[in-house]
């Protein structure tokens, strides 16, 4: 997961932009097990405000493939994401809490947190096919047309 660590002077000291692919591999290691499949693609854009606080910006799209609410199949979910986190510089760290971060001159830290949660708030609450889309074998099972 070295590819989701910055280096804090980095941050601190100028603005910056890479690209970033996330596959599984984030996935796992969040030990998410309801996905089986992901694919992004992302820009990373870091912009210096002040000599104690940045912003690191997220942007891309990808998909994700999780089981169906409705009809247990896989589904495919595409997913645009955008977000932004604050990166302050204290004397103290103080660890991402879902906006920002507080470092030390000197460390390093991951993104990999703010990549998931970010994945994950964009996906949709009830994670379902299309209507019409779900299998039908298993719709009239549950719905207890099955003979």
């Amino acid at each position: 997961m070295k590819r989701y660590v910055i280096d804090a002077q980095t941050v601190q000291q100028s603005d910056f932009e890479f690209e970033l692919q996330v596959g599984m591999e984030l996935f796992e290691a969040m030990e998410m097990t309801d996905i089986s499949a992901a694919d992004f693609a992302f820009r990373v854009i870091g912009h210096k405000e002040t000599h104690n606080r940045s912003v690191i910006e997220l942007c891309g799209q990808g998909s994700v493939v999780t089981p169906c609410d409705r009809c247990l199949d896989d589904v495919t979910l595409e997913v645009d994401v955008e977000a932004e986190m604050t990166v302050l510089f204290g004397d103290e760290a103080v660890a991402f809490d879902g906006e920002q971060v507080t470092l030390q001159r000197g460390d390093e830290f991951s993104i990999a947190q703010f990549v998931y949660d970010s994945i994950m708030l964009d996906l949709p609450m009830i994670r379902a096919h299309r209507e019409g889309d779900c299998n039908p074998d298993m719709i009239a099972r549950i719905s207890g047309k099955m003979e």
